[in-house]
């Protein structure tokens, strides 16, 4: 082999074993919500579950992700209808690069934690600039640091809150039984404006999108589909929810 050949062959071989990863981006994100060109196959969003969390398809894979470093509010909080169709419209219906960063390649509820890029532009800061998300799950609150933080966290520091508007309270009733205590004076089953109830035996609701658990009584109660149901709070955490804050 010739002198040139052996160096083509060792250019090519050097180009092959760098390479770029499924996952690796070429830039970092800065504050004006664009990320540049990032690396690596694309994905088709399927479902937006709520302003920082979706379902995407590759090939007969199925993966839900949890968007790294932005938090939005949950279903019945107050800006959680917004966070999620601003999402919804800076996906539209175009294909998306998912990007590993954080620390933990998943976290507890076994998303998938990836940073998601469309169109050039980095969606989970474009929610922080626009208002609907802070920066969070980050070095500052003990889930360890990711490479777009200091963009993430000065976007925060400069976006306004975006305005919402409180969702409708559920119907309640005082006399309705507790996770605690499902049997007192339980009444009529269903309770009066329950959307999507439980078995009377099972009345906390766990949604598996926010993971949060309601009991009869809660606020947001009478409009939760669950896709769980429980007879105590104590079985609903058992199983990873956490309650409702009212």
């Amino acid at each position: 082999m010739t002198l040139v050949a052996l160096v083509v062959a060792a250019g090519l071989a050097g180009a092959a074993g760098r390479g770029t990863g499924a996952d690796q981006p070429t830039t970092t994100s800065g504050q004006s919500g664009q990320s540049g060109t990032v690396s690596g196959p694309t994905w088709n969003v399927t479902k937006v579950v709520d302003g920082d969390t979706l379902w995407a398809e590759r090939d007969g894979v199925t993966l839900k992700v949890r968007v790294i470093g932005i938090d939005t509010p949950e279903i019945g909080q107050c800006g959680y209808a917004e966070a999620t169709g601003n999402l919804r419209a800076i996906l539209g219906d175009r294909p998306v690069t998912l990007t590993a960063g954080a620390r933990d390649d998943a976290d507890r509820y076994g998303r998938a934690l990836r940073y998601v890029d469309v169109g050039g532009l980095d969606a989970g800061l474009r929610q922080i600039t626009q208002g609907y998300a802070v920066a969070r799950y980050d070095s500052r609150d003990g889930y360890g640091r990711h490479p777009r933080e200091d963009a993430y966290v000065r976007a925060d520091a400069a976006s306004p809150t975006a305005a919402c508007a409180d969702p409708a309270a559920a119907p309640a009733t005082a006399t309705a039984p507790t996770a605690a205590n499902p049997g007192a004076n339980p009444g009529t089953w269903p309770l009066p404006g329950d959307r999507h109830p439980c078995p009377r035996a099972e009345p906390v609701k766990g949604n598996e999108n926010s993971m949060i658990a309601h009991a009869p009584g809660d606020r947001y109660y009478g409009i939760t589909d669950a896709e769980q149901c429980f007879a105590t709070m104590a079985a609903a955490e058992a199983a990873g929810f956490r309650p409702a804050r009212g």
